[in-house]
């Protein structure tokens, strides 16, 4: 790889010979890169390439190995990054985590983007001209929200764009000298949103400001990239204007091959009935009927708000059924909580990993033991030995990289994350498996990982139950589908019927309520 980078162009920030090692393992490998002031530039690669930890060098998060450095606008900052300086001179993040404050309002989270720099207060900035600003940001992004709101009563959505519009307001340096690196931005945002995300990363563009986007879309990338950069094994595998790259061009960029479709073609689910809900009900779910067999995949899609992770819920003792019965293996059941469903033979991968389906700051071994310790329990003493085999044995199974069990979960990438969750629970040998938004915000290569695992799953015989915003994912994984619009089951398609297009058209239409 050359020393400087080859996007040319004047250099809004620049990394050079960046490494990284982690208990002797490199995530970068003498990174050089070179982002151009005024443009877009798309963060690329396959899930654990190096690309989050890029992010946190930048951040601060992380201290670099000695020999590389960063600079902006051409000056170096020292390293390991001062996340104050860094803000002083235009750096700006939005991470998946976010970073608001549930307690407070959103005119005081913006607030802060105000006085992180020191030279304002918030005491300075309270009162009506804060809510007026606020109120100025916050429609910018087609946000009619009183700013006083509490910042925890706000959708998911909306707490996304709190986030970014704060990272491209506030003190430092004036818009046109901003650098805002967004890390999976629309992950979990239905396609309106998105279209707005875009829409205000295109203007901050065109007023110079330079963009770093991280994504898994490609579709989105083709939409809205002047330049990829694109990592692979902690090293700079591509970087390069986008052109006429194509959906399959950029793909093989990531991959470092030809994208490969996993043949979507299986035997029909002959077996019996093991899940069956006879007009189930929850808070937004009505009256819905729905049989999963052995072996058999069920997608239940829908866009936001139609009722898919609810459902899920209802499924696994997270959330109590206001209405109908769940039957497993024909005798009716009833959750008290997801121990009891687990228990039972039904677990769940929730959508959420690193909130809900783990503990970031334990490891690989002790997240995926969790899920029940009998195995390696005997006269009051845990064989940790076995442990460790055992887990090293799923790894392989799973596929889980890097195959050190003792590395702590925060420290892989999302789609090696999801991987160790959903073997957690398939190492249980469940009767049913219940997967909500099982690959959001992973890349090419780990959806073909994970959606393998899922398959493998179901040859062994578990009834499984995915809850996807992923039109793709689901017509390609799923025996049948399930389409919920507001609550309601409004469509049903068999393997042969499922279509990527039919179901984003069908769930179009009933969005628009026609």
């Amino acid at each position: 790889m050359r020393d400087e980078p080859a996007t040319g162009g004047e250099q809004a920030l620049a990394v050079r010979s960046l490494a990284k090692t982690f208990s002797g393992s490199r995530a970068l490998e003498g990174v050089t890169i070179g982002f151009r002031r005024g443009a877009i530039t798309a963060l690329l690669g396959p899930n654990g390439c190096g690309k989050s930890t890029l992010i946190k060098l930048l951040a601060g998060f992380h201290a670099p190995d000695a020999g590389g450095g960063i600079e902006i606008g051409g000056v170096p900052i020292a390293t390991p990054v001062d996340p104050r300086e860094a803000y002083r001179r235009g750096l700006r993040f939005v991470h998946q985590d976010l970073g608001l404050v549930d307690e407070m309002s959103i005119a005081d989270n913006l607030a802060f983007a105000h006085a992180f720099d020191g030279r304002a207060t918030l005491a300075r900035l309270s009162g009506r001209r804060l809510r007026a600003t606020a109120r100025a940001e916050l429609r910018r992004f087609g946000l009619d929200v009183d700013p006083a709101t509490r910042v925890g009563d706000l959708s998911r959505t909306d707490q996304i764009m709190v986030a970014i519009a704060r990272a491209f307001h506030g003190g430092g340096r004036d818009e046109g000298g901003r650098i805002v690196i967004l890390d999976e931005p629309t992950a979990s945002l239905p396609a309106g949103e998105v279209d707005r995300v875009l829409d205000a990363v295109r203007r901050m563009r065109d007023e110079g400001g330079t963009l770093i986007y991280v994504s898994h879309r490609i579709d989105e990338v083709l939409r809205i990239a002047d330049d990829v950069v694109v990592l692979r094994d902690g090293s700079v595998a591509a970087q390069q204007r986008l052109g006429d790259l194509d959906a399959a061009g950029l793909a093989r960029l990531i991959t470092g091959a030809a994208a490969q479709r996993p043949a979507s073609e299986r035997p029909p689910a002959d077996g019996d009935v093991v899940l069956e809900l006879a007009g189930l009900g929850g808070d937004r779910v009505r009256g819905v009927d729905l049989q999963v067999r052995a072996g058999e995949i069920v997608g239940v899609a829908g866009l936001a708000g139609c009722g898919r992770s609810e459902l899920a819920r209802l499924l696994t003792g997270v959330q109590e059924p206001t209405a109908g019965e769940l039957r497993l293996d024909g005798r009716p059941v009833r959750f008290r909580d997801p121990r009891a469903a687990i228990d039972a033979g039904v677990a769940f991968v929730p959508p959420e990993r690193a909130r809900l389906g783990c503990i970031p700051d334990l490891s690989v071994r002790h997240n995926v033991a969790l899920s029940g310790l009998e195995e390696w329990w005997s006269k009051g003493f845990l064989n940790q030995r076995r442990e460790r085999g055992s887990v090293q044995e799923l790894m392989e199974r799973f596929d889980v990289r890097p195959r050190d069990s003792e590395r702590r979960m925060a420290f892989l990438s999302g789609g090696n994350q999801q991987k160790a969750v959903i073997a957690k629970f398939a190492r249980l040998s469940p009767r049913v498996l219940v997967i909500d938004e099982p690959t959001q915000g992973v890349d090419i290569a780990g959806k073909q990982g994970i959606a393998e695992v899922i398959r493998a799953a179901a040859r062994a015989g578990t009834a499984i139950v995915i809850a996807s915003s992923d039109f793709d994912e689901i017509a390609d994984l799923c025996d049948r589908v399930v389409v919920l619009d507001r609550g309601d089951v409004v469509a049903v398609f068999a393997r042969g019927e499922i279509h990527e297009e039919q179901l984003a058209v069908l769930t179009a239409q009933h969005q628009r309520g026609g």
